[in-house]
């Protein structure tokens, strides 16, 4: 009788989309998937521990395909799937409501005989939201995910899919905004979140924007305003200028009048007086808006205000009518003759209202202004005010040419003979 060896049979099971690493199950998108917007995830029990073959099969038939099922009919009618929450998993969703509801972005009742909390602006409360609500979009299967499954190779990939597909301001402030909401669960300890996944992971920083306009850019921006009809976006421009103001700010300055060559104004929220020098040009638009608010009856103080309600610009509003003065400065307008009212100004198509600040901050400078004094109008931290210098005043031929023939000057008072 003859002996011989009893062949096993190898067993192979195959999982569509399901990848096995050394007994370790994962989800991987094929193009089909990722077009939806399905994202790779480790198929693990709730209590962490890998599933086995059959249970990522089950996975697989469970949640997996009705997810895409969902997802197509959503697509088909043009909406968005809603997200999916892990079952019994305190996510990164549930992180942020619970941030919002936080000491710093809401004030809460006040207690007697204590100091009033500091509560951020709303401004940067809508700005923390929207970032959110970008990330939310960007990647609805981790917003929806468990928080305490974060890691530091999850938000570094984060960060680069993030700057691929939004740049890499949009995926900076995106992981800063995500990074606020981990510091506060840690220090609460939501969701069991011991430690911070997001630090240190070695994010490159962008380069600083500053714009400068020139006073050929800006005399285009201004008159385009006046040219089509928008002359309150024009004393908006030489507000932002003439103060150095935020938009925030300058859409709710009052007029308080002048004092001994001085315009003071009022913020109309807190009341804060804002001073600056009075100059020709503010004075004659100030002039023109307070000519134009009594013409449509508006009995609001503010210096701008929306000509179709009478009453304070929203940011959205006035950042669309700002929009179409550019618009109208980069293209030029001509009058009914047809020659040009304001000349075609190309340079002006990436210029942003919020660079009329930098701009205020630069022409103060070139004017022979220190760094105190400018501080004294615009109200921007030192150290902000050198860092937009810097850009603009280290290169500046005019700057490096005054500053020379100073020291020619002293060194002639002095007698020096080098």
């Amino acid at each position: 009788m003859r002996r011989g060896t009893a062949a096993v049979a190898k067993v192979t099971i195959t999982i569509s989309n399901v990848s096995w690493r050394g007994g370790r199950p994962r989800y991987q998108p094929g193009p089909k998937h990722r077009k939806l917007g399905l994202k790779g995830q480790d198929l693990k029990r709730p209590d962490g521990t890998w599933m086995s073959a059959e249970e990522a099969a089950a996975w697989v038939e469970a949640q997996l395909r009705p997810r895409i099922a969902e997802v197509k009919a959503a697509k088909a009618a043009g909406k968005r799937a809603p997200r999916r929450k892990a079952p019994g998993a305190y996510t990164v969703e549930d992180l942020f409501e619970d941030l919002w509801k936080s000491p710093k972005f809401t004030a809460g009742e006040p207690v007697p005989g204590r100091p009033k909390r500091r509560v951020l602006s709303a401004a940067t409360i809508r700005d923390y939201r929207a970032k959110a609500a970008a990330l939310a979009r960007f990647d609805p299967e981790l917003y929806g995910s468990d928080v305490a499954a974060l890691s530091k190779p999850i938000l570094v990939g984060l960060h680069e899919r993030l700057w691929h597909d939004t740049g890499h301001h949009m995926a900076n402030a995106i992981l800063k905004t995500l990074s606020v909401a981990l510091s506060y669960g840690v220090r609460k300890e939501l969701g069991g979140l011991k430690h911070h996944p997001g630090l240190r992971l070695g994010i490159e920083q962008p380069d600083a924007r500053v714009r400068v306009g020139t006073i050929g850019e800006m005399t285009a921006m201004i008159r385009a305003a006046d040219a089509i009809g928008l002359t309150m976006v024009g004393h908006a421009i030489m507000l932002g200028l003439m103060t150095g103001q935020r938009q925030t700010e300058r859409l709710a300055l009052m007029d308080a009048g002048h004092e001994k060559g001085w315009r003071r104004f009022r913020q109309s929220k807190t009341a804060a007086i804002v001073e600056v020098p009075e100059t020709p040009q503010l004075t004659a638009r100030l002039a023109a808006a307070a000519t134009e608010r009594r013409v449509l009856g508006v009995k609001h103080a503010n210096v701008v205000v929306d000509p179709k309600t009478g009453g304070p610009f929203t940011q959205s509003t006035y950042n669309k009518q700002y929009r179409q003065v550019r618009t109208a400065a980069v293209a030029g307008v001509k009058g009914a003759d047809g020659a040009w009212i304001v000349e075609p100004c190309p340079t002006l198509a990436d210029f942003q209202d919020r660079d009329l600040r930098d701009t205020a901050v630069t022409w103060l400078a070139r004017a022979g202004c220190t760094v105190p004094e400018i501080r004294s109008i615009t109200g921007h931290d030192p150290r902000t005010i050198y860092s937009i210098l810097k850009h603009y005043l280290a290169i500046d031929r005019e700057q490096a040419s005054a500053a020379i023939g100073k020291l020619v000057l002293y060194l002639e008072s002095e007698g020096a003979a080098l």
